[in-house]
């Protein structure tokens, strides 16, 4: 099957989250739910998922006992559905979102997030990473096809050996170290509970909107940084757990996130002062990776996803 390296990337993405215990597991149930919501798929069926996200995944919650492991598990579970819901959106555009790997993620991207505090590496809680690539022949031919070399001046190849798997990290790593000031990264970090998390965002926000810091601190390393490329953003995404009484535009929670730069999103519909619904991270980050807007392009892909795109099992 012909295929381009962005949707190859996009594949290889959702089948890491297929690959973890805690999504398959979950995955029969909220493919229930989203059946439900979505019978006969239409693109803003597919896009007003996002207004329901926190309904799909409480669907899984059989009890009101919560131990530290469960916390952790549900938050990987929610970064995951995150992840995958947006690429749902995405198919056929250039953007590609990322539950972090170092086996998915481009080198030129991680060292560009990287915040060094004297000797001290230290990468971004980037529980997601949306990366949109320049509209170039490269992301839009046969992924066999690229010809292309890595930094050392070396040939990379599809495929090396008698592997039959293709080489997608090196051939992502020479692609975006070519076009890096032309590439966009969005960080979209992913909370279950807002009131005790809402401070990392707003505090890692303001270290990479940072002009300039006291010696010792910096941002980017082996020549790589956020400020060469073409756009940044940080973003924050939560179920949320919280009761929602207790968020109102002038709660501590909200006013934390409030001007963070990607913008603070939920799995709900919208609510005025407090926080936008999931989808609206769309248009609001990722929308310059195609030339016409999301429905339009979910519209085209909903035919293939028993084909092309079958990878997201629904």
């Amino acid at each position: 099957m012909s295929q381009n390296i962005i949707e190859c990337l996009r594949e290889a993405a959702i089948n890491k989250l297929f690959s973890t215990k805690g999504f398959s597991t979950a995955w029969p149930t909220w493919n229930t739910q989203i059946k439900n919501l979505a019978p006969a798929p239409t693109q803003h069926q597919i896009l007003s998922l996002g207004d329901h996200l926190k309904d799909i995944f409480y669907s899984t919650n059989t009890s009101s006992d919560r131990s530290q492991s469960d916390v952790s598990g549900g938050g990987a579970n929610w970064e995951a559905l995150v992840c995958w819901y947006l690429n749902l959106c995405l198919i056929g555009r250039r953007t590609v979102v990322i539950k972090h790997s170092k086996g998915l993620i481009p080198e030129p991207v991680s060292n560009a997030i990287t915040v060094n505090y004297g000797s001290f590496i230290s990468n971004t809680e980037s529980d997601l990473v949306a990366i949109t690539f320049p509209d170039k022949a490269h992301y839009k031919i046969d992924k066999d096809n690229i010809e292309i070399t890595d930094t050392n001046g070396d040939t990379v190849l599809p495929y090396t050996g008698r592997s039959k798997k293709y080489n997608l990290l090196p051939m992502l790593n020479a692609l975006v170290a070519e076009d890096f000031k032309e590439i966009e990264v969005h960080v979209i970090q992913c909370k279950t509970n807002w009131n005790d998390n809402a401070q990392i965002p707003m505090l890692w926000d303001m270290i990479y909107s940072a002009k300039a810091f006291r010696t010792g601190i910096s941002i980017g390393r082996e020549g790589y940084s956020i400020a060469d490329i073409a756009k940044f953003s940080y973003s924050f995404v939560t179920v949320p757990t919280v009761k929602l009484e207790k968020l109102a535009p002038t709660s501590v929670a909200v006013q934390r996130v409030r001007n963070i730069s990607g913008g603070n999103y939920w799995g709900l519909a919208t609510k005025s002062g407090v926080a936008s619904s999931i989808k609206e991270i769309l248009e609001r980050n990722l929308k310059s990776g195609h030339s016409s807007n999301h429905l339009s392009t979910i519209k085209i892909g909903i035919p293939l996803l028993s084909t092309d795109y079958s990878y997201f099992r629904i």
